[in-house]
C-alpha cells in the first residue's frame, strides 16, 4: 500500500517535472497578454471603483469587515486574489479560443481595446473644457468670425476731358540749331525728335533737341525710322531705346515707330505683308517690354495698304498719320481714327530756320499730358 502511494507520488512528480517547462513557456507567453488585458480593463475598473453606488457600498461594508477576526479578514482576500487570477486565466483562454475560432476578429478586439483609453482621455478633456466654455460671455459667444477684407480692385483710369486740337512739330538733325524758347512762345506744345534711323544712323543733335524742348516746357517724344530689310526688329529696337533714354517723367510721349516705304526702292524692303507684320510686332513688343508703353505708329494710308495689307492687328496703338494737302485726312483701314496728324512738311515756326513739319494732336492738351504720363 505504501509502495503504491510512493509510486503514485513519484509518477505525479515526474509528470509535474515534464509539464513545468511547458507551463513556464506558456506563462511567459501569457504574461504580456495578461498585461494588455489589465491595461484594457484599467479605465473600466477605475470608473467602477469611482461609481457612487460602489463607493456607498464600500462605506457600508467597511465597518463590518473591521469587526471580523484577522484570520477571517485575510482569508477572503486570499480567495479573492485567487478568484481574480482564475477569472484572468479564463479570460485569456476565452481570448485564445475566440482568436482560433474568429480568425480576423482578433484585430477588431485589439482596436477596440486600444480605443477605450483614448476615448476615456477625450471625455476627460471635454469635461475640463466645459467650465471654460461656460465662462464665456454672451458677447464672446455671439462674436462673428472675422473675415478677410476683399482684395483692392484696380480703379479704371479716368480719361482727361476732350479739348481743341493742339499744335506741335517734329524735327531731326536736318533742322539744325533750334531756339526752343521761341518755339514754345509760338504756341507749340509738343515735338517728336528723330533718335535713330535703321541700323547705323543716330541723330547727332538728338540730346540737345530732345532735352532742349523739355527744358522749354514742351512735351517731347523720340522716334525711330524703321528699315525692316537691313536688320532684325530686336536689334533696331534695342539701339533705338538705348539712345532715346525714355523716362516716365510726365513730359515724355510713348516711343514712335516710323513706318515708311523704302527710301531707295519705294517698296516694302523686299518683305511680304506677313513678314512686315511680324517685324512690326516684334519691334513693338520690345518697346513695351522696356518702357511699359505701346509705341505710337507713324504711317501714311498708301504704305499701310501696300506693305501692311490694311491690317487691324495694331489698331490699339495710337496713330500718327501723315497726310498732306487735305482738310481732313483719310484714316487707314485697321484704325478707328488718327491721334496725331502730320499735315505739312512746309511749315514755318519761330526759332527754327527753314521748313518744318507741322502736326496736330486731335484730343486737346489735357489728354496729351495724360498720354505722356
Amino acid at each position: 500500500m505504501r509502495s503504491a502511494a510512493l509510486r503514485a507520488d513519484q509518477a505525479l512528480r515526474t509528470a509535474v517535472d515534464r509539464v513545468r517547462p511547458a507551463a513556464h513557456r506558456v506563462g511567459e507567453w501569457l504574461a504580456p497578454l495578461i498585461q494588455r488585458v489589465l491595461q484594457w480593463l484599467a479605465p473600466l475598473l477605475q470608473r467602477i471603483q469611482e461609481a457612487p453606488a460602489v463607493r456607498r457600498l464600500r462605506e457600508r461594508v467597511a465597518p463590518h469587515v473591521e469587526k471580523l477576526p484577522e484570520s477571517v479578514r485575510r482569508a477572503p482576500r486570499t480567495r479573492s486574489m485567487q478568484a481574480g487570477a482564475a477569472i484572468a486565466a479564463v479570460g485569456v483562454v476565452g481570448l485564445m479560443i475566440g482568436s482560433a475560432v474568429a480568425g480576423s476578429d482578433e484585430t477588431k478586439v485589439d482596436d477596440a481595446a486600444m480605443e477605450a483609453p483614448i476615448q476615456a482621455q477625450q471625455a476627460q478633456i471635454q469635461e475640463q473644457q466645459a467650465p471654460i466654455q461656460a465662462q464665456q460671455t454672451p458677447a464672446q459667444a455671439e462674436q462673428p468670425i472675422p473675415q478677410e477684407a476683399p482684395a483692392p480692385q484696380a480703379q479704371p483710369v479716368l480719361q482727361a476731358p476732350l479739348g481743341p486740337p493742339v499744335e506741335g512739330i517734329d524735327v531731326s538733325n536736318h533742322n539744325g540749331d533750334i531756339d526752343w524758347r521761341r518755339v514754345a512762345a509760338d504756341g507749340k506744345k509738343f515735338t517728336f525728335v528723330l533718335a535713330t534711323d535703321g541700323t547705323g544712323f543716330s541723330n547727332p543733335r538728338y540730346s540737345e533737341q530732345y532735352h532742349g524742348a523739355k527744358n522749354a516746357g514742351l512735351i517731347a517724344g523720340a522716334y525711330h525710322f524703321a528699315r525692316p530689310g537691313s536688320s532684325s526688329a530686336e536689334q533696331q529696337a534695342e539701339r533705338f531705346l538705348n539712345i532715346a533714354d525714355y523716362q516716365a517723367d510726365g513730359k515724355t510721349l510713348p516711343p514712335v515707330l516710323d513706318l515708311e516705304v523704302d527710301p531707295n526702292s519705294g517698296g516694302c524692303y523686299g518683305l511680304s505683308v506677313a513678314d512686315m507684320h511680324l517685324w512690326t510686332k516684334t519691334f513693338n513688343d520690345k518697346v513695351k517690354e522696356r518702357t511699359g508703353k505701346d509705341p505710337i505708329i507713324y504711317a501714311n494710308p498708301s504704305f499701310w495698304r501696300q506693305c501692311m495689307g490694311s491690317t487691324d492687328t495694331f489698331g490699339g496703338h495710337a496713330l500718327w498719320l501723315a497726310s498732306y494737302g487735305v482738310d481732313s485726312p483719310a484714316v487707314p483701314n485697321g484704325f478707328n481714327n488718327w491721334d496725331f496728324w502730320q499735315y505739312t512738311d512746309q511749315g514755318s515756326v519761330a526759332g527754327i530756320g527753314g521748313n518744318t513739319d507741322l502736326n496736330q494732336y486731335q484730343e486737346g492738351f489735357e489728354r496729351l499730358k495724360q498720354l505722356a504720363s
